[in-house]
């Protein structure tokens, strides 16, 4: 049920957005708007308004639709007093504005979450390594444990999240990709990188694993940390003068020292602290006594930006989203990426179901990430959508000709066979999911 609630929760708000852009810009260039359809097939809701537009919530939410008056040969065409209403009487630039609509409003629904996101927190897992895999890309180029990725192809790292998508931009690749950590810089070689893999993992198969530092997300009440004065947000850089480098060197000390002395080094809100922790003894499941403090790690860190400093920020993220699902859509074209990652609703309902269930920041960040896709996509230049549309005006821009009616209706013939293809090879894809999982 999560994952249908999420789900149709997702699509009605990127559709109503994306149509929405249409219909605004269509009643400014003074364009008659038939229906605003969320949804296809059978209407289970509608009304309509004084200017006669018909507002409806049709049976099959994957989608949506924004009909005018003399659209196209299937739509309603004007009669004698209506013909200034026609979009085919619009001019040219202005059908390009209605087309173009769509994908500007889904982008700019990408940039508001994403600054919505910024400003009220977001999650990141800073970028330190814990173990580089052996006789992966990353060892083979030298990378060692414990080293902090500061930048990937010269581009600063703050997250994991950031690692991962500098990372999935290669993907396809051959050449090199260039790492910088506090201890050099390293040259990762890769050839045609996971160009024959469905749904990689780009940070395990370059060779990287993810180090927890040492800061306390948890303290028990009662516990040998909370006795030892230990507090939520310290960070632990040294164990009796030993260095601290992840959260597993803690666990192994506390464990193998119980009820043993141990002088920690904490820093804690810029101050350096020193505390005395006395590990309690505990019986482990094999049956063993381990020591135990009472602590959990932090998971990543909660980051917040100002009003202010959000908006390049949040200007500067999407672009770069854009660019990143440009650049997948267009290696997935010429083959440099599988085919196999294109996915239809049935993945995108699995996406939001789980990602509603780690909580709303990551189910928006995946509404963001979805309504540039439907953006883009509906930039391409294929009759039936946005960019069809905006083709077939600037065409009749540039020559100061009508575009005849037959044409575009080979056109949009041609669409929905291209569109219609894509999404039950999408849906085959999503099919081949299932059965392999």
């Amino acid at each position: 049920m999560t994952y249908l609630i999420a789900f149709v929760v997702a699509i009605l708000v990127l559709v109503f957005f994306h149509e929405l852009g249409h219909f605004l810009v269509a009643r400014w260039a003074g364009v008659r708007v038939l229906t605003f359809s969320i949804g296809f097939g059978p209407k289970i809701w509608s009304f309509k308004d004084r200017r006669g537009t018909e507002y409806q919530l049709a049976a099959i939410p994957i989608g949506g639709y924004v009909r005018m008056l003399g659209e196209d040969e299937f739509s309603e065409q004007p009669q004698p007093d209506e013909v200034a209403e026609a979009f085919s009487n619009a001019k040219p630039s202005r059908k390009v504005a209605i087309a173009a609509a769509g994908p500007f409003a889904s982008f700019l629904l990408g940039l508001v979450i994403i600054y919505v996101v910024l400003i009220t927190g977001t999650h990141e897992l800073e970028p330190y390594v814990g173990e580089v895999i052996p006789g992966s890309p990353a060892m083979v180029a030298g990378i060692g444990n414990r080293e902090e990725i500061l930048a990937i192809d010269s581009r600063e790292m703050n997250s994991w999240q950031d690692v991962s998508l500098a990372l999935a931009e290669r993907l396809g690749d051959t050449g090199t990709i260039q790492v910088q950590t506090d201890r050099g810089e390293y040259n990762v070689r890769v050839n045609s990188w996971l160009s024959e893999e469905v749904d990689p993992d780009v940070v395990a198969e370059i060779g990287l694993e993810p180090q927890l530092r040492a800061h306390i997300g948890f303290v028990a009440d009662d516990s040998a940390a909370a006795q030892a004065g230990m507090r939520v947000g310290d960070y632990i850089s040294r164990i009796d003068n030993r260095s601290v480098e992840s959260w597993l060197d803690v666990v192994e000390v506390v464990r193998s020292n119980a009820e043993r002395q141990l002088l920690l080094t904490v820093e804690r809100e810029g101050e350096v602290v020193s505390l005395t922790l006395v590990p309690r003894t505990v019986v482990a499941d094999d049956g063993t006594t381990i020591g135990q403090a009472g602590i959990r790690p932090q998971v990543g860190r909660v980051v917040r930006y100002g009003p202010i400093a959000a908006v390049p920020l949040a200007f500067a993220k999407t672009v770069d989203y854009i660019a990143l699902t440009a650049e997948s859509i267009y290696k997935m074209i010429i083959g440099d990426v599988h085919a196999g990652n294109l996915g239809g609703p049935v993945r995108i309902a699995e996406f939001a179901g789980d990602l509603a269930e780690l909580g709303i920041t990551p189910y928006l960040m995946l509404l963001a990430l979805l309504t540039i896709a439907l953006g883009l996509i509906n930039l391409l230049p294929i009759p039936m959508l946005d960019g069809g549309h905006v083709l077939f005006g600037l065409v009749e821009w540039l020559t100061n000709k009508p575009i005849p009616l037959k044409v575009q209706a080979i056109g949009m013939r041609i669409g929905l066979f291209v569109v219609g293809s894509i999404m039950i090879f999408a849906l085959y894809n999503d099919i081949a999911r299932l059965v392999a999982s």
